[in-house]
């Protein structure tokens, strides 16, 4: 009795309303989802088909619930859509996707990095040797990845007698396996051959071999390859039937669905499924496995090194359709098991059961419920946690998605450009994680990375840098199996030697094994790579060659005690590339701009775009060349104006500060629903700009103000990072901005079913108290202001004609700025948004930057009568901050700027201030240093129209009108205002909500909780000499309390409070009890004397509670003494 079961014809239809009559079907777009607070998602139907024994094939399509889109994927209503329809679908014109919208949120999927796919990496790591005893640390490692995205890691280790063990991963449990018994399953050869493979890369008559002894076996080969084939003797496996028969009688019990198979075929699913899982033949699998074990022993007789697993080239990304594709394929896996496993029961159980029965079929599979696996989908987009069994050969389960926050267009456009090492790895002690290595340039940006915990794990992709897809550059679907027969052929034109079927003699010196995308496709002579890379490159550039653009030619030459040589070609997705142009290829020829990835850029010679040679000798002449040195920054750091002028910690604090400015977050902020928003009310263009300012189209979603910067220390209110605002600057609208908070109120997730047509959105008409803030259908008015604690919205219960309203939460006021009702039930409206506005005028405290990392905080807006004015232009300044802040920073470009923001400012022009120009005009025209060709530049502009070289001026004080007694450096520019502003953090409190327990205030603002007086701020008083005052602070203006203490037993739990015979005397006759006063006794002494009052921190009472409930008694020894 056998069952079989399987999926067929998946359909993921476009995002449809739902309505409640079927025929009518009406498209849901983005917009409506942000604004309903619900999720754009499609209609996912699916075939059932089941076979049971050799019966008739049953087909049912079944709907698998609703599978989230992605915006602008093929299913979106976006797609294709130029940016006049964008703006009638109340989107972004320059709406770029990638991104879902879930309960009205949009989610990213974090980009991760990987191990290389299908690569083997020699490893030396410690935890090898806790395998088992007789283990090293040494091993080679191969992540293999199927055609639909999923993984099964490989790990080859060495063990101290010279064998072998190959491990691999059954649900979540490693199983190990002598590699000579692999070996022999795999294909049906002699002992004789796997010697003679093993071997072939030592050969001690090869005349060059002292030139080239790090790249060659040691003699120490042939031991090895003896002592794995004796292994498998031992084992008394002479043939590779009996190999077979010796894996399937281990692994059949932990094969699901193979329990009653012979063990041949389960052993043939082990090999099929879990070894090397990326090649389909056995003889490549053979391959290989001869391939890793020369490596391996390589790496044990130190002739070439380990691989960096933290290295950029030895790396890839998890992209988001691949996992979704690998989540959807597990659970798609679990959901067919579990309804054979039910049918399989019905079938065996019941005998009204009938299996050819449309009908007995589908009550066995709703019970299972398929809306389950679309369910999945949507929680881990949602949370952004897989809950999965075998862990999907990723090293971490949590933090796969992101909120995609519109704060401004640079932190909404990071989420997609950031790339996230893992949080497995943010607990590691050790720092190699986290370092920048060389590999990485041009891929990850120097500078973009947080300062904090995440440094160095989240990294940003250059601005230059991007992912290989299935799609290629003209969005065609790559075909790999084509694309594979036209490299074969290519590199058998040039001497390749083809792998058929086996690979008997491959192995450096002689030759080296060309591996592509994993697979051994053959072997090449040393002395041919060099010119059949060369010839690959120039196909790769032409027009008219199959070869793909982004092929990845990774030729690791011989060397001494380098890495192990091959030439290694990879044309999968998911993989690093960057353009640079290659000189080597006459222009006539070919396209000179070449995708090239972080595996081969270690061995090619790339000239700076300077002209400079790098420290490159003759005798290796450069190939390629850089396009321009900014492609090394990423997207955000390429904005920051000559950034190669700044001490490099200013630029990476820019990168985040940029990110937290208030600006323009969205053109559609009229039809936004955002929980919170920022935005700038008057924001510019900056007069000097980089390149990529208009590149990137920055000036649609602007972010800062040009103010006009004095740098002078003025009235004592600029010191350390504080500045002085023009008071009459701010009055005039300088960075004015608002918050926009959306509040939604669903009245059917506060009502129960019974109740759910009964409450609808409508005012009482008899408390008018609240008429002039709320209209007659229960919703405020649009621009009404509202104060604390001010109802905004009126519900009305039809049932018990009661009506309930919703209070404006918070300290301050807000102004009603949108209100937007759900149309698909007119008549009994339940669910609205209500916007509200709230100005954020510069106050004290709030906090500035400018695009060079000086941030500051403002100490005082100064009346436009008392700040400095030129005696000149009659200018005052809209900003002053200390000259101070200058010398220690080395921000030079801060300068600059203000210069060059000056002279564009007389010109009526914006100043070019793209880093490395200066580089570049040295290296092309012979001029002078960079520094003084800048500044002449910059100095010449201002004396031209005037004004002093340096970009000084004569300023006269506001409050004396004399004249100060320097010139004072002054001019325009680019400031921006962060989102950490007072006004939402400010937090004081004198008394208030206590905790039940201790007693002591409670933290945290929104509950209006107060500061904590932590052991720092008990060191400041102390250091001050006001000791006393700490018994205010955590005493008496905590949590004072007046306890009863025992002094014969020295207890504080023991003490009863005891009614007096006067005080019920008075209760039985009606008097007043009065001031009687009052009786302790203690229980455990019996008696009322020696009873004290002792004030005490309510928490040591709470403590003497908890030890009591441990059994430990405290006793406390009281005494009137001064010292006592």
């Amino acid at each position: 009795m056998n069952t079989i079961l399987w999926f067929g014809k998946p359909e993921v239809y476009p995002p449809q309303k739902e309505r409640l009559v079927r025929t009518m079907q009406e498209a849901l777009y983005p917009i409506e989802c942000r604004q309903a607070k619900i999720s754009y998602t499609g209609k996912f139907m699916m075939d059932i088909c089941f076979q049971y024994d050799d019966g008739a094939v049953i087909r049912e399509k079944f709907n698998f619930g609703q599978f989230p889109i992605m915006l602008k994927s093929k299913l979106c209503y976006l797609r294709n859509a130029p940016p006049k329809k964008l703006v009638s679908f109340k989107e972004e014109p320059s709406e770029m996707g990638g991104y879902f919208i879930l309960n009205g949120l949009e989610r990213v999927i974090r980009l991760l990095i990987l191990p290389k796919r299908n690569y083997p990496m020699s490893m030396v790591r410690n935890s090898f040797r806790e395998r088992r005893e007789g283990y090293t640390d040494k091993a080679v490692v191969i992540r293999c990845v199927r055609e639909d995205q999923s993984a099964v890691s490989v790990k080859l280790y060495y063990l101290s007698n010279g064998s072998a063990r190959l491990g691999f991963w059954i649900q979540g449990r490693e199983y190990l396996l002598p590699v000579g018994v692999i070996l022999k399953a795999l294909t049906d050869t002699t002992d004789h051959e796997i010697y003679i493979c093993l071997t072939s890369s030592y050969d001690e008559n090869y005349e060059k071999y002292d030139r080239v002894k790090g790249s060659v076996g040691t003699q120490l080969v042939g031991e090895r390859a003896k002592i794995i084939l004796d292994e498998v003797q031992e084992l008394s496996l002479f043939t590779r039937n009996q190999c077979l028969q010796h894996i399937g009688e281990h692994f059949q019990p932990v094969m699901i669905g193979l329990e009653n198979e012979n063990h041949v075929v389960v052993a043939d699913a082990v090999l099929k499924d879990y070894i090397f899982v990326h090649l389909d033949n056995n003889h490549d699998k053979f391959n290989l496995l001869i391939f890793m074990l020369q490596k391996l022993f390589s790496l044990v007789d130190q002739t070439s090194m380990p691989d960096n697993p933290d290295s950029l080239q030895n790396q890839e990304v998890l992209l988001p359709g691949h996992l979704i594709i690998i989540y959807l394929k597990e659970k798609l896996q679990e959901w067919l098991l579990k309804v054979k496993n039910l049918l399989q029961n019905e079938t065996d159980n019941s005998k009204k059961f009938d299996f050819n029965s449309l009908a007995d079929i589908k009550k066995v599979i709703e019970k299972n419920y398929p809306k389950q696996i679309s369910s999945a989908i949507e929680n881990m987009l949602k949370t952004g946690t897989l809950v999965t069994q075998s862990g999907l050969d990723l090293q971490q389960r949590a933090g796969m998605t992101v909120q995609a926050e519109r704060l401004n267009f640079l932190r909404f456009l990071s989420h997609f450009r950031a790339v996230h090492r893992g949080s497995s790895f943010a607990g590691l002690r050790t720092t190699s994680v986290r370092k920048l290595l060389p590999e990485s340039w041009g891929f990850l940006c120097p500078v973009h990375t947080p300062d904090g915990e995440p440094c160095g794990l989240l990294n940003h992709m250059s601005s230059s840098c991007r992912i290989t897809s299935y799609y290629d550059t003209k969005g065609n679907v790559r075909d790999f199996l084509k694309t594979r027969m036209s490299v074969l052929s290519v590199l058998v034109s040039v001497g390749m030697t083809p792998s058929l079927p086996k690979l008997v003699q491959a192995g450096p010196p002689k030759v080296l094994s060309v591996l592509l995308d994993g697979r051994i496709v053959g072997s090449i002579p040393s002395d041919l790579v060099e010119k059949a890379v060369i010839h690959i490159r120039r196909l790769k550039l032409s027009a008219t060659s199959l070869i793909p653009e982004d092929l990845e030619l990774g030729y690791i030459p011989l060397s001494m005690c380098g890495a192990y040589p091959g030439l290694f070609l990879s044309t999968s997705p998911s993989r690093f590339v960057r353009p640079v142009r290659n000189i080597s290829i006459p222009p006539e020829e070919s396209n000179k701009i070449e995708l090239i990835g972080p595996f081969e850029q270690v061995y090619m010679e790339i000239s700076c775009p300077d002209g400079g040679d790098g420290g490159r000798k003759n005798m290796f002449p450069a190939s390629h060349e850089e396009i321009h040195p900014t492609g090394i920054l990423s997207v955000v750091a390429n904005l920051t104006p000559w950034s190669d002028h700044n001490q490099s910690p200013r630029n990476m604090y820019q990168c985040q500060m940029g990110k937290q400015t208030m600006g323009f977050p969205s053109q559609t902020l009229n039809c936004r629903a955002d929980q919170k928003l920022y935005h700038l009310q008057t924001p510019q263009t900056p007069i000097v700009r980089t390149k990529a300012y208009e590149k990137y189209n920055i000036d649609e979603l602007p972010l800062g103000t040009n103010a006009i910067v004095a740098v002078l220390a003025y009235s004592g209110y600029d010191m350390e990072d504080a500045m002085v605002l023009n008071k009459s600057s701010v009055e005039r609208g300088m960075f004015h901005g608002h918050i926009y908070q959306t509040e939604t109120i669903d009245l059917t997730e506060q009502s129960s079913n019974s109740d759910r047509a009964q409450r609808i959105f409508r005012r009482s008409n008899l408390d008018k108290s609240s008429h002039h803030l709320i209209d007659s259908d229960g919703l405020p008015y649009v621009g009404q202001r509202i104060k604390p604690n001010e109802p905004y919205c009126s519900i009305y219960n039809e049932i018990t004609s009661s009506t309930s309203s919703t209070k404006l939460k918070g300290s301050e006021p807000a102004v009603v700025d949108y209100v937007a009702v759900d149309v698909k039930n007119k008549k009994n409206l339940q669910k609205v948004n209500i916007r509200f506005r709230r100005p954020r005028n510069p106050v004290i405290g709030d906090k500035f930057s400018s695009r060079h990392g000086q941030k500051g905080v403002c100490s005082q807006l100064w009346s436009d009568v008392d700040m400095p004015f030129s005696g000149v232009t009659g200018m005052r300044p809209d900003l002053i901050i200390n000259p101070h802040a200058f010398p220690s920073r080395m921000t030079i470009a801060m300068l600059l700027e203000s210069i060059a923001a000056k002279g564009g400012a007389l010109h009526g022009k914006f100043m070019d201030a793209t880093p490395f120009t200066s580089l570049l005009k040295e290296g092309n025209e012979g001029q002078k240093s960079e520094s003084s060709s800048l500044v002449d530049e910059l100095g010449s502009s201002l004396t031209a129209y005037g004004f002093n070289y340096h970009g000084s001026e004569v300023l006269y004080s506001g409050v004396y009108g004399t004249e100060l007694t320097c010139e004072i450096f002054i001019g325009p520019v680019y400031y921006q205002r962060l989102r950490h502003m007072v006004s939402d953090k400010f937090q004081v409190r004198s008394t208030g909500t206590v905790d039940q327990i201790t007693r002591q205030p409670i933290k945290g603002r929104k509950r209006g909780g107060g500061i904590r007086f932590g052991e720092m701020e008990r060191d400041s008083l102390l250091a001050h000499g006001a000791a006393y005052l700490l018994h205010d602070r955590l005493h008496t203006s905590s949590d004072h309390h007046i306890a009863d203490v025992c002094s014969i037993c020295g207890s504080i739990l023991t003490t009863s409070l005891i009614q007096t015979q006067q005080r019920a005397v008075r209760e039985i006759v009606g008097l007043p009890p009065g001031r009687i006063p009052k009786k302790v006794m203690c229980i455990a002494c019996q008696t009322s004397k020696g009873m004290e009052t002792v004030a005490m921190p309510y928490v040591f009472r709470y403590l003497a509670a908890e030890l009591a409930a441990m059994n430990i008694k405290m006793t406390l020894q009281l005494s009137n003494e001064a010292g006592g």
